[in-house]
């Protein structure tokens, strides 16, 4: 059966890069699989939902979507695991960034009734086996890591409204992360946290193990 792990984390934890580099290295050596005669299973990364929608809808940031856009991120994760679901019998690992998670993303930019969807997600998660990795920065780390992209927005934005939008981005990561924390330790699920202050290379062998401990593939 298909696993899905998902790798979540505030912003500039540096998810995405480390989902990228993971799979390139297993499909290159698979250094951190062990010697098995079964046939190697698939590491497969998902696209996050949520860029998805933004994409989509041309946005630029959390901080501009609308409830009516996270009902579509709750719909396209729902989706996609009853996709995942119908094909059980490939031996697959998905990698998933944020997936319910995005219940934390929704409400801290003002969407009450997001978590009307738990019980949703957690039924999905339950028949995926599904585990969860949390790379965990603070809010100041996030915005110092993430500031600049932000400040290369503003080109699309009249000068007046540059200080509030910059504002509004920073006051968002810091209502985000104990959102974030509050739905990992509410999941009933095998998980880890992991330092996200550390370096890239290390973050990456991090990881690694971490998928290793976790995957009955990776580990069989």
């Amino acid at each position: 059966m298909s696993e899905l792990i998902i790798i979540a984390g505030p912003q500039a934890a540096g998810k995405s890069t480390i989902i990228s580099q993971i799979c390139s290295q297993y499909q290159a050596v698979s250094p951190f699989i062990s010697s098995s005669k079964k046939r190697k299973p698939i590491l497969f990364p998902l696209q996050e939902s949520r860029q998805i929608i933004a994409h989509k809808e041309i946005l630029l940031g959390a901080i501009f979507m609308t409830a009516e856009q996270e009902e579509e991120v709750v719909n396209c994760d729902l989706g996609r695991m009853d996709l995942i679901l119908r094909r059980s019998r490939e031996r697959v690992i998905y990698l998933d960034e944020c997936n319910i998670f995005t219940i934390a993303h929704a409400m801290a930019h003002g969407v009450k009734d997001i978590n009307k969807h738990w019980s949703e997600y957690i039924v999905h998660l339950e028949k995926l086996n599904a585990k969860i990795i949390f790379l965990n920065i603070d809010p100041e780390i996030s915005w110092e890591r993430r500031c600049r992209k932000y400040e290369q927005r503003l080109v699309y934005f009249p000068v007046n409204r540059h200080k509030a939008i910059m504002r509004r981005y920073r006051e968002y990561l810091k209502r985000l992360h104990p959102l974030l924390l509050s739905v990992y330790h509410r999941l009933p699920f095998s998980k880890e946290m992991l330092d996200g202050k550390m370096p890239q290379q290390e973050a990456i062998q991090k990881v690694s193990g971490a998928l290793v401990r976790m995957s009955k593939y990776l580990k069989s």
